[in-house]
Protein backbone atom coordinates (compact mmCIF):
# COMPACT_ATOMS: atom_id res chain seq x y z
CA UNK A 1 0.00 0.00 0.00
CA UNK A 2 2.99 2.55 0.61
CA UNK A 3 4.37 1.30 -2.83
CA UNK A 4 1.16 2.37 -4.10
CA UNK A 5 0.85 6.19 -2.09
CA UNK A 6 4.57 6.52 -3.24
CA UNK A 7 4.13 5.97 -7.03
CA UNK A 8 1.27 7.80 -6.49
CA UNK A 9 2.96 11.17 -5.02
CA UNK A 10 5.59 10.61 -7.06
CA UNK A 11 3.43 10.89 -10.38
CA UNK A 12 1.21 13.79 -9.20
CA UNK A 13 4.82 15.70 -7.94
CA UNK A 14 6.79 14.18 -11.12
CA UNK A 15 4.50 14.71 -13.81
CA UNK A 16 4.28 18.01 -14.63
CA UNK A 17 7.79 18.01 -15.01
CA UNK A 18 7.84 15.21 -17.11
CA UNK A 19 5.08 17.18 -19.55
CA UNK A 20 7.43 20.24 -19.39
CA UNK A 21 10.14 18.45 -20.73
CA UNK A 22 9.18 16.76 -23.31
CA UNK A 23 7.73 20.54 -24.24
CA UNK A 24 10.91 21.97 -23.94
CA UNK A 25 12.56 19.06 -25.75
CA UNK A 26 10.31 19.46 -28.48
CA UNK A 27 10.66 23.16 -28.22
CA UNK A 28 14.13 23.21 -29.13
CA UNK A 29 13.64 20.68 -31.80
CA UNK A 30 11.52 23.10 -33.50
CA UNK A 31 13.92 26.00 -32.67
CA UNK A 32 16.65 23.88 -34.07
CA UNK A 33 14.79 23.18 -37.33
CA UNK A 34 14.11 26.72 -37.81
CA UNK A 35 17.42 27.94 -37.28
CA UNK A 36 18.21 25.22 -39.94
CA UNK A 37 15.86 26.35 -42.07
CA UNK A 38 16.86 29.81 -41.72
CA UNK A 39 20.66 28.45 -42.32
CA UNK A 40 19.75 26.69 -45.69
CA UNK A 41 18.03 29.94 -46.90
CA UNK A 42 21.24 32.01 -46.42
CA UNK A 43 23.11 29.19 -48.07
CA UNK A 44 20.44 29.00 -50.80
CA UNK A 45 20.77 32.69 -51.44
CA UNK A 46 24.32 33.39 -51.34
CA UNK A 47 24.59 30.19 -54.15
CA UNK A 48 21.95 31.97 -56.27
CA UNK A 49 24.16 35.11 -56.23
CA UNK A 50 27.07 33.49 -56.80
CA UNK A 51 24.79 31.55 -59.89
CA UNK A 52 25.83 28.20 -58.56
CA UNK A 53 22.42 26.82 -59.53
CA UNK A 54 22.25 23.18 -58.79
CA UNK A 55 23.81 23.48 -55.30
CA UNK A 56 21.71 27.13 -55.00
CA UNK A 57 18.13 24.67 -55.92
CA UNK A 58 19.10 21.77 -53.53
CA UNK A 59 19.99 24.69 -50.63
CA UNK A 60 16.48 26.33 -51.33
CA UNK A 61 14.86 22.74 -51.25
CA UNK A 62 15.95 21.83 -48.14
CA UNK A 63 14.50 25.23 -46.44
CA UNK A 64 11.41 25.02 -48.23
CA UNK A 65 10.61 21.12 -46.47
CA UNK A 66 11.23 22.81 -42.77
CA UNK A 67 9.48 25.94 -43.92
CA UNK A 68 6.47 24.29 -44.55
CA UNK A 69 6.87 21.56 -41.66
CA UNK A 70 7.10 24.66 -39.66
CA UNK A 71 4.50 26.47 -41.16
CA UNK A 72 7.04 29.42 -41.34
CA UNK A 73 6.36 32.80 -43.44
CA UNK A 74 9.33 32.64 -45.91
CA UNK A 75 7.80 30.29 -48.24
CA UNK A 76 7.22 33.21 -51.20
CA UNK A 77 10.77 34.03 -51.22
CA UNK A 78 12.06 30.60 -51.93
CA UNK A 79 9.79 29.61 -54.15
CA UNK A 80 10.43 32.62 -56.50
CA UNK A 81 14.68 31.91 -56.09
CA UNK A 82 14.72 28.35 -56.66
CA UNK A 83 12.19 29.43 -59.78
CA UNK A 84 15.08 31.80 -60.64
CA UNK A 85 17.51 29.21 -60.58
CA UNK A 86 15.74 26.31 -62.55
CA UNK A 87 15.18 29.36 -64.97
CA UNK A 88 18.64 29.86 -65.67
CA UNK A 89 19.30 26.02 -66.00
CA UNK A 90 16.88 25.89 -68.26
CA UNK A 91 14.51 23.50 -66.62
CA UNK A 92 11.48 25.94 -67.85
CA UNK A 93 8.65 24.00 -66.59
CA UNK A 94 10.05 23.28 -63.32
CA UNK A 95 10.73 26.99 -63.03
CA UNK A 96 7.42 28.03 -64.04
CA UNK A 97 5.69 25.56 -61.27
CA UNK A 98 7.58 27.38 -58.55
CA UNK A 99 7.03 30.91 -59.72
CA UNK A 100 2.90 29.66 -59.48
CA UNK A 101 4.09 28.11 -56.00
CA UNK A 102 5.18 31.58 -55.06
CA UNK A 103 1.89 33.45 -56.54
CA UNK A 104 -0.12 30.49 -54.55
CA UNK A 105 1.68 31.41 -51.03
CA UNK A 106 -0.80 33.01 -48.44
CA UNK A 107 1.13 34.41 -46.02
CA UNK A 108 4.43 36.28 -45.29
CA UNK A 109 6.26 39.45 -44.78
CA UNK A 110 7.59 39.74 -48.53
CA UNK A 111 4.22 38.17 -50.39
CA UNK A 112 3.59 41.57 -51.51
CA UNK A 113 6.99 41.76 -53.31
CA UNK A 114 7.29 38.48 -54.46
CA UNK A 115 4.40 37.76 -55.95
CA UNK A 116 4.23 40.20 -58.77
CA UNK A 117 7.51 39.44 -59.08
CA UNK A 118 6.86 36.07 -59.85
CA UNK A 119 3.91 36.45 -61.89
CA UNK A 120 6.14 38.44 -63.98
CA UNK A 121 9.14 36.17 -64.35
CA UNK A 122 6.43 33.24 -64.99
CA UNK A 123 5.12 35.71 -68.17
CA UNK A 124 8.77 36.71 -69.29
CA UNK A 125 9.52 32.72 -69.44
CA UNK A 126 6.43 32.26 -71.51
CA UNK A 127 7.39 34.79 -73.59
CA UNK A 128 10.50 33.34 -74.48
CA UNK A 129 9.03 29.80 -75.16
CA UNK A 130 6.30 31.88 -77.61
CA UNK A 131 2.98 30.81 -75.41
CA UNK A 132 1.41 33.71 -76.14
CA UNK A 133 -1.80 33.81 -74.17
CA UNK A 134 -0.13 32.42 -70.87
CA UNK A 135 2.25 35.14 -70.91
CA UNK A 136 -0.23 37.73 -71.21
CA UNK A 137 -2.38 36.56 -68.47
CA UNK A 138 0.87 36.28 -66.59
CA UNK A 139 2.17 40.17 -66.97
CA UNK A 140 -1.46 41.32 -66.61
CA UNK A 141 -1.14 39.64 -62.98
CA UNK A 142 2.08 41.04 -62.54
CA UNK A 143 0.57 44.73 -63.82
CA UNK A 144 -1.90 45.04 -61.38
CA UNK A 145 -0.20 43.25 -58.34
CA UNK A 146 2.81 45.88 -59.22
CA UNK A 147 0.18 49.19 -59.63
CA UNK A 148 -1.51 47.79 -55.90
CA UNK A 149 1.78 47.53 -54.30
CA UNK A 150 3.60 51.15 -56.00
CA UNK A 151 6.36 48.88 -57.75
CA UNK A 152 6.30 51.29 -60.76
CA UNK A 153 9.78 50.29 -61.86
CA UNK A 154 8.29 46.52 -62.22
CA UNK A 155 5.00 47.46 -63.33
CA UNK A 156 7.05 49.32 -66.09
CA UNK A 157 9.03 46.40 -66.86
CA UNK A 158 5.89 44.27 -67.41
CA UNK A 159 3.82 46.63 -69.32
CA UNK A 160 7.08 46.59 -71.96
CA UNK A 161 7.25 43.17 -71.85
CA UNK A 162 3.87 43.10 -72.69
CA UNK A 163 3.40 45.20 -75.08
CA UNK A 164 6.30 42.85 -77.10
CA UNK A 165 3.78 39.91 -76.15
CA UNK A 166 0.81 41.40 -78.22
CA UNK A 167 2.85 42.69 -81.00
CA UNK A 168 4.40 39.23 -81.16
CA UNK A 169 1.16 37.42 -81.17
CA UNK A 170 -0.15 39.68 -84.07
CA UNK A 171 -2.47 41.72 -81.29
CA UNK A 172 -1.61 44.98 -82.70
CA UNK A 173 -4.66 47.28 -81.19
CA UNK A 174 -4.14 45.67 -77.90
CA UNK A 175 -0.63 46.67 -78.22
CA UNK A 176 -1.97 50.32 -79.24
CA UNK A 177 -4.08 50.44 -75.95
CA UNK A 178 -1.31 49.53 -73.72
CA UNK A 179 0.92 52.55 -75.50
CA UNK A 180 -0.35 55.20 -73.62
CA UNK A 181 -0.02 53.61 -69.70
CA UNK A 182 3.84 52.46 -70.82
CA UNK A 183 4.99 55.99 -71.86
CA UNK A 184 3.14 57.81 -68.92
CA UNK A 185 4.75 55.46 -66.45
CA UNK A 186 8.69 56.13 -68.05
CA UNK A 187 7.15 60.21 -67.67
CA UNK A 188 6.89 59.47 -63.89
CA UNK A 189 9.94 57.53 -63.59
CA UNK A 190 11.41 59.95 -65.41
CA UNK A 191 13.33 56.97 -67.63
CA UNK A 192 14.05 58.35 -70.71
CA UNK A 193 15.78 55.32 -72.04
CA UNK A 194 11.90 53.23 -71.46
CA UNK A 195 10.60 55.58 -73.13
CA UNK A 196 12.91 55.55 -76.45
CA UNK A 197 12.59 51.98 -76.41
CA UNK A 198 8.75 51.90 -76.15
CA UNK A 199 8.47 54.75 -78.52
CA UNK A 200 10.86 52.57 -81.08
CA UNK A 201 8.15 49.68 -80.17
CA UNK A 202 4.87 52.26 -81.38
CA UNK A 203 6.46 52.36 -84.48
CA UNK A 204 6.57 48.89 -84.79
CA UNK A 205 2.81 48.57 -83.79
CA UNK A 206 1.87 51.29 -86.31
CA UNK A 207 4.09 49.77 -88.98
CA UNK A 208 1.59 46.40 -88.26
CA UNK A 209 -1.46 48.29 -88.82
CA UNK A 210 -0.10 49.72 -91.96
CA UNK A 211 -0.28 53.55 -90.69
CA UNK A 212 3.18 54.51 -91.88
CA UNK A 213 3.04 58.55 -91.08
CA UNK A 214 2.23 57.74 -87.16
CA UNK A 215 5.32 55.16 -87.40
CA UNK A 216 7.53 57.09 -88.66
CA UNK A 217 6.78 59.80 -86.06
CA UNK A 218 7.12 57.44 -83.41
CA UNK A 219 10.52 56.25 -84.92
CA UNK A 220 11.80 59.76 -85.05
CA UNK A 221 11.03 60.69 -81.60
CA UNK A 222 12.31 57.26 -80.65
CA UNK A 223 15.98 58.41 -82.89
CA UNK A 224 15.93 61.70 -80.71
CA UNK A 225 16.00 60.40 -77.08
CA UNK A 226 18.08 58.21 -77.99
CA UNK A 227 21.08 60.19 -79.38
CA UNK A 228 20.39 62.77 -76.81
CA UNK A 229 21.23 59.86 -74.79
CA UNK A 230 24.45 59.38 -76.34
CA UNK A 231 23.20 55.82 -77.34
CA UNK A 232 24.62 55.12 -80.68
CA UNK A 233 24.35 51.40 -81.26
CA UNK A 234 20.34 51.76 -79.87
CA UNK A 235 19.59 54.42 -82.22
CA UNK A 236 21.64 52.55 -85.34
CA UNK A 237 18.60 50.09 -84.72
CA UNK A 238 15.77 52.59 -84.74
CA UNK A 239 17.70 54.05 -88.08
CA UNK A 240 17.45 51.06 -89.75
CA UNK A 241 13.81 50.49 -88.65
CA UNK A 242 13.09 53.62 -90.11
CA UNK A 243 15.11 52.39 -93.55
CA UNK A 244 12.76 49.25 -93.35
CA UNK A 245 9.48 51.29 -92.71
CA UNK A 246 10.28 53.08 -96.40
CA UNK A 247 11.27 49.92 -97.65
CA UNK A 248 8.12 48.13 -96.84
CA UNK A 249 5.90 51.21 -98.51
CA UNK A 250 7.96 50.96 -101.31
CA UNK A 251 10.01 54.08 -101.06
CA UNK A 252 13.25 52.78 -102.38
CA UNK A 253 14.78 56.33 -102.52
CA UNK A 254 14.33 57.29 -99.17
CA UNK A 255 15.25 53.66 -98.36
CA UNK A 256 18.39 53.82 -99.80
CA UNK A 257 19.41 57.11 -97.87
CA UNK A 258 18.54 55.64 -94.35
CA UNK A 259 20.56 52.48 -94.46
CA UNK A 260 23.71 54.23 -96.38
CA UNK A 261 23.66 56.40 -93.15
CA UNK A 262 23.01 52.95 -91.26
CA UNK A 263 25.66 51.85 -92.74
CA UNK A 264 28.83 54.63 -92.41
CA UNK A 265 27.40 54.75 -88.61
CA UNK A 266 28.13 51.36 -88.14
CA UNK A 267 31.53 51.75 -89.45
CA UNK A 268 32.38 54.81 -88.11
CA UNK A 269 31.43 52.61 -84.05
CA UNK A 270 33.20 49.58 -85.70
CA UNK A 271 30.15 48.08 -85.14
CA UNK A 272 30.13 44.56 -87.02
CA UNK A 273 27.13 42.79 -86.25
CA UNK A 274 25.16 46.14 -86.88
CA UNK A 275 27.07 47.20 -90.48
CA UNK A 276 26.24 42.86 -91.75
CA UNK A 277 22.59 43.60 -90.60
CA UNK A 278 22.52 46.88 -93.02
CA UNK A 279 24.54 45.43 -95.64
CA UNK A 280 21.92 42.40 -95.84
CA UNK A 281 18.83 45.53 -95.74
CA UNK A 282 20.63 47.60 -98.55
CA UNK A 283 21.16 44.15 -100.92
CA UNK A 284 17.82 43.59 -100.51
CA UNK A 285 16.82 46.83 -102.15
CA UNK A 286 18.75 46.07 -104.90
CA UNK A 287 16.99 43.34 -105.62
CA UNK A 288 13.76 44.80 -105.34
CA UNK A 289 15.37 47.44 -107.49
CA UNK A 290 16.35 44.77 -110.21
CA UNK A 291 19.78 44.98 -109.59
CA UNK A 292 21.40 41.81 -108.91
CA UNK A 293 24.93 42.18 -108.77
CA UNK A 294 24.98 44.76 -106.12
CA UNK A 295 22.95 42.59 -104.34
CA UNK A 296 25.18 39.63 -104.39
CA UNK A 297 28.03 41.68 -103.81
CA UNK A 298 26.51 43.22 -100.45
CA UNK A 299 25.16 39.98 -99.38
CA UNK A 300 28.74 38.86 -99.92
CA UNK A 301 29.84 41.16 -97.60
CA UNK A 302 27.15 40.74 -95.07
CA UNK A 303 28.05 37.11 -94.87
CA UNK A 304 31.75 37.73 -93.88
CA UNK A 305 31.21 40.14 -91.61
CA UNK A 306 28.69 37.78 -89.75
CA UNK A 307 31.15 34.88 -89.62
CA UNK A 308 34.00 37.59 -88.61
CA UNK A 309 31.16 37.87 -85.47
CA UNK A 310 30.84 34.22 -85.10
CA UNK A 311 27.12 34.76 -85.52
CA UNK A 312 26.47 31.54 -87.42
CA UNK A 313 22.37 31.43 -87.93
CA UNK A 314 22.88 34.74 -89.46
CA UNK A 315 25.57 33.84 -91.94
CA UNK A 316 23.44 30.97 -92.81
CA UNK A 317 20.22 33.75 -93.49
CA UNK A 318 22.50 35.65 -95.73
CA UNK A 319 24.39 32.57 -97.21
CA UNK A 320 20.47 31.39 -98.44
CA UNK A 321 19.46 34.64 -99.93
CA UNK A 322 22.41 34.32 -101.48
CA UNK A 323 21.61 30.75 -102.89
CA UNK A 324 18.57 31.60 -104.01
CA UNK A 325 19.45 35.35 -105.54
CA UNK A 326 21.77 32.95 -107.75
CA UNK A 327 19.41 30.74 -108.99
CA UNK A 328 17.43 33.27 -109.60
CA UNK A 329 20.12 35.03 -111.72
CA UNK A 330 21.14 31.87 -113.83
CA UNK A 331 17.24 31.92 -114.61
CA UNK A 332 16.56 34.88 -115.91
CA UNK A 333 19.85 34.48 -117.67
CA UNK A 334 18.86 31.01 -119.26
CA UNK A 335 15.54 32.36 -120.34
CA UNK A 336 17.19 35.17 -122.62
CA UNK A 337 19.55 32.81 -124.37
CA UNK A 338 16.41 30.29 -124.86
CA UNK A 339 14.57 33.21 -126.12
CA UNK A 340 17.37 34.57 -128.57
CA UNK A 341 17.61 31.01 -129.86
CA UNK A 342 14.37 30.63 -130.69
CA UNK A 343 14.50 34.15 -132.59
CA UNK A 344 16.95 32.29 -134.11
CA UNK A 345 15.30 29.52 -134.90
CA UNK A 346 11.87 31.10 -136.06
CA UNK A 347 14.31 33.06 -138.31
CA UNK A 348 15.79 30.04 -140.13
CA UNK A 349 12.36 28.92 -140.24
CA UNK A 350 10.79 31.34 -142.14
CA UNK A 351 14.17 30.87 -144.48
CA UNK A 352 13.62 27.47 -144.99
CA UNK A 353 9.82 28.26 -146.23
CA UNK A 354 10.37 31.17 -148.57
CA UNK A 355 13.18 28.72 -150.28
CA UNK A 356 10.51 26.42 -150.25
Amino acid sequence: MRDWAAFLWLLILGGPWVVWLRQSLRTRDRERQIRLARHSSEVGYSLVAEQRWPEAVAALDDALSLTVKHALTQEADLYFYKGYALEQMQRHEEALSAYAACQACKAGPSLRKYRPLAAFRRGYLLAQLSRWDEAASALRESISGASRNRQPKLELSARRVLLRVYQAAGRHEQALACLGEALSLTHDLEDQSAEAAILDLAGDVYVALRQPKQALRKYEQSLDLFRRLGNVETALVVQRDIGALYQAFGEWDNAFVWFEACQQEAERAQDVVGHARIAYDVACLHIHRGDPESAAALLLRSMSLFRQAEDREAADQVGRTLIGLGVSMHRQATAEQMTYRDIQRGSAAAEDEEEG
